[in-house]
């Protein structure tokens, strides 16, 4: 089953690191999450980057880019600073 890592206000609203989670695609992932968390998370998922094994889903199929059990997925939402 697939890894899923939280970073920046996306852990504090999971409230973990990291968790494990099956899903076949990121849009079935997404879904999941959003569904496991209530929609607490859903504004941060859309405009969020998400990489699998380190690659931006950009640059492969999008959310249909198909997710493996052993696939880590790195979700990064929007920072700000100055």
């Amino acid at each position: 089953m697939p890894t899923v890592k939280f970073f920046a206000t996306l852990r504090q609203v999971a409230g973990a690191r990291e968790i494990q989670l099956e899903a076949d695609n990121v849009r079935d992932l997404l879904d999941r999450l959003s569904t496991s968390y209530e929609g607490r998370m859903d504004r941060y998922l859309k405009i969020s980057t998400v990489l699998v094994n380190g690659k931006n889903v950009v640059h492969m199929k999008g959310k249909k880019t198909k997710l493996k059990p052993d696939d880590e997925v790195s979700i990064f939402p929007p920072l700000g600073g100055g």
